[in-house]
């Protein structure tokens, strides 16, 4: 293990003078923090919810930075940052822009972003309710939520200037190979250890990449409820871009962390094919399944659980996650190998609930 450095502030916590005077310079107006919130659990990137006066007047901001010991992602903050540049003022909505900074004494030269505060909230009330007005309004969320995806999803990406700190596949038939081969390396680079029911399981996803991708798109990463920002059931903003990227948009439908399945999981993506103008192929789908839950593993181990074992992450979570949770996944990746693709997707969602596994 390498030597952590010493740290005076090995949590990364901030306290809310030092927040005031960093944001009253910043802002030239004098800022009185009135509440200083972390999120839980911050799992890629600390954020901070400020409630303050600025000048007097109240205001609400977001400080989104890296932890001392890293992110737990594959992306810069800066990357972040310029993701809600382009987007804001097109039809996906996010929190506005204010500003990226980095070597401040304030965050201890941790690389950070400013935000404006969107009302609402990642959690829904009454959305688990088992009542015709829950059932309503799950739905609700989901029409919601489609919508943004495919708003996001159909974005001229060239034009906003993604290009230019994104790296693009090819061609759309090109897009999942591509996905593919940039985060086998970075696994090989950062695994902690072998994994060779992983590698075995990586051969044979490799041979059944889908080509059919109708366009390159934007994809966001990381999506659903707890992840966006919500007000009255309608999405307010979008967040969290740590892992965004080019190339399918059906990768944002395999990651959207339950939500799709508020409604039967066919009819949600039958709301984004009809949204998009495009089809989305079981085979497509069920790759796209299959490949987050070699992510997941992929963030975890090499990334989250990297940061505890070289940078002195403190967090329990990152060990039980990069250990007991790797272990996990490499024996449901290990019992697809020698399976087609529908059929090995099915082994995901025991529920039925992947759209691979529906009749068209």
């Amino acid at each position: 293990m390498d030597d952590a450095p010493l740290r005076t502030n090995p949590t990364g916590r901030i306290a809310a003078p030092d927040a005031a005077r960093y944001l009253s310079g910043k802002l030239g107006r004098p800022v009185e923090i009135e509440s200083l919130k972390q999120t839980y659990p911050g799992f890629s990137r600390q954020t901070w919810l400020v409630q303050a006066r600025v000048g007097g007047e109240p205001q609400g901001l977001v400080i989104r930075l890296d932890p001392p010991w890293g992110a737990s992602v594959p992306t810069s903050l800066k990357h972040e940052w310029s993701v809600y540049q382009r987007l804001w003022g097109t039809a996906v909505p996010v929190a506005e822009p204010l500003w990226y900074d980095e070597g401040q004494d304030f965050a201890e030269g941790r690389a950070l972003m400013v935000r404006r505060m969107v009302e609402g909230g990642s959690t829904i009330p009454g959305l688990t309710e088992p009542t015709a007005a829950g059932a309503a309004l799950r739905r609700q969320v989901v029409e919601e939520h489609v919508g943004k995806l495919a708003a996001l999803h159909g974005l001229d990406w060239k034009a906003l200037g993604f290009g230019g700190f994104i790296a693009a596949p090819p061609s759309a038939a090109e897009a999942l190979r591509f996905e593919y081969d940039w985060w086998v390396r970075d696994w090989a680079d950062r695994r902690s250890e072998p994994f060779p029911l992983v590698t075995e399981f990586l051969c044979w996803l490799g041979e059944h990449i889908p080509s059919d991708t109708p366009r390159v798109s934007i994809v966001k990463g990381n999506n659903g409820v707890g992840e966006e920002i919500f007000r009255d059931g309608r999405l307010v903003a979008m967040s969290d871009f740590e892992l965004a990227s080019l190339g399918d948009g059906v990768l944002d439908l395999a990651f959207s962390q339950g939500t799709l399945d508020l409604i039967p999981y066919a009819d949600a993506v039958r709301l984004y094919e009809q949204a998009t103008g495009t089809t989305v192929s079981p085979e497509r789908l069920a790759f796209a399944t299959l490949w987050i839950r070699f992510k997941s593993l992929a963030n975890v181990n090499g990334y989250a659980f990297y940061g505890l074992r070289n940078h002195g992450d403190f967090r329990t979570t990152c060990a039980a996650l990069g250990l007991v949770m790797s272990k996990g996944v490499q024996n449901t990746l290990a019992a697809c190998i020698g399976k087609d693709l529908l059929s090995a997707s099915q082994l995901l969602a025991p529920r039925g609930s992947s759209y691979a596994s529906l009749a068209r």
